[in-house]
């Protein structure tokens, strides 16, 4: 009782404004750090997980628990990270007071844009530090400690076998843990996303559903034993897919920047063009090109599974080339939007205030091309017709103003 006049007049002292950002700085660092979790653990054994390798299974991917349990503590930690940047950190980023214009399914969709880059980067980290330099494009994946094939051994022997005892060393378990986690994280992305933006286009669901079910047969060493001798060829496979995921963090991030460059058409039009490339960079590369050799590289080993891969490759494939469809309808409609701008300003005299916006440019990215279409070609208010008809009389033709 004694201090409290003394903190009613330190809360008069500190602005608000000081404590709003103090409370965005710590939900950002907070909301990092839990969707970074994963990375972190596995950079530092012994932090959480155990460095003593006989106490751990391979059939456990010497992890001290089951893969349910990497899941849990992965959906948990988005679930989390969610409600701090939803609440805090994303408002902040676009103005609160623009933040509160946006519909809810606009905001829900730009906070999964967040939440994804961050955990995408995070999942890079690991994949290219820890996973991609023990692929082999002769065995695989973890080639010498099968998973599977160790879940079915140990049924036969009545025995399990520690990884120690499997020959591991301690940056070989810190690897094959990371796979597990890598997996499990972008698995627990898409099932929130898809409980978060349950609207989601038909097309992204299919997508989510088949990551999400190839997360689980592949993760889990009791699933599909009979196909233990070709695991190792199916996660390299595999691993090119979730790289590719995993970089897809910088077509997440162009997307973002598209949204908080509003005010600019000619940049939204920028940052969407620079989107598309890297993701076509990556269909082209770790969607299509190495994991289709791969497979049919191994066509002998993996018989008629190679055309059941090859086709899960094309229709992922599919789905990232609508998507850039998608994307290319943004970025003429921006450029559409830019140049009636750039006319405005070029018939407004000196020193007159622009008219006002009807329609601004920030619509929502809706990925749905049926829905985008609609978005990206509005509807010209009467002011833009006027002024590209003076246009038309004094300078160029009508049809030159404004692209098809």
């Amino acid at each position: 009782l004694a201090q409290a006049p003394v903190l009613r007049l330190l809360v008069r002292c500190v602005p608000m404004a000081a404590v709003q950002k103090a409370k965005t700085a710590l939900a950002l660092v907070v909301s990092t750090l839990l969707l970074w979790k994963p990375t972190i653990v596995v950079m530092f054994p012994g932090f959480i997980y155990p460095s003593d390798l006989s106490t751990v299974l391979l059939v456990d991917s010497c992890i001290n628990c089951s893969t349910q349990t990497v899941f849990a503590f992965c959906l948990l930690e988005v679930l989390v990270a969610c409600v701090l940047l939803n609440e805090y950190v994303i408002p902040a980023l676009f103005g609160r007071e623009r933040w509160q214009h946006f519909d809810g399914l606009k905001k829900r969709k730009l906070v999964g844009f967040v939440v994804k880059i961050l955990v995408r980067v995070a999942c890079s980290v690991q994949i290219l530090a820890l996973i991609a330099p023990r692929f082999d494009f002769e065995k695989g994946l973890f080639a010498g400690f099968n998973v599977k094939r160790e879940s079915a051994d140990s049924h036969h022997r009545h025995m399990v076998q520690t990884c120690e005892d499997a020959g591991m060393t301690l940056s070989d378990a810190v690897a094959l843990r990371a796979w597990t986690f890598v997996r499990d994280d972008m698995m627990a992305v898409m099932v929130w996303e898809l409980a978060f933006i349950p609207e989601l286009p038909a097309d992204a669901w299919l997508h989510h559903l088949f990551v999400i079910l190839g997360v689980v047969i592949g993760s889990d060493g009791q699933l599909l034993a009979s196909r233990a001798p070709v695991q190792p060829l199916i996660d390299g496979i595999a691993l090119f897919l979730v790289l590719g995921a995993a970089l897809a963090a910088l077509v997440e991030a162009a997307v973002l920047m598209y949204h908080l460059n509003h005010a600019s058409p000619s940049a939204q039009a920028r940052w969407m063009v620079g989107s598309m490339m890297v993701q076509a960079i990556l269909v082209v590369v770790l969607f299509v090109a190495l994991p289709g050799f791969v497979a049919l590289y191994h066509l002998h080993e993996l018989e008629g599974l190679t055309f059941g891969l090859l086709a899960l490759l094309v229709f992922l494939a599919v789905v990232e080339v609508k998507m850039m469809t998608v994307k290319w309808a943004i970025v003429k409609s921006a450029r559409r939007k830019a140049q009636q701008r750039a006319l405005q300003a070029s018939l407004i005299p000196a020193g007159t205030a622009p008219p006002s916006d009807p329609q601004p440019m920030d619509a929502s990215f809706a990925h749905d091309l049926g829905k985008e279409g609609e978005m990206a070609a509005p509807p010209e208010d009467e002011a833009s017709l006027a002024l590209a008809s003076k246009a038309g009389s004094t300078c160029m033709a009508p049809t030159e103003a404004t692209p098809p």
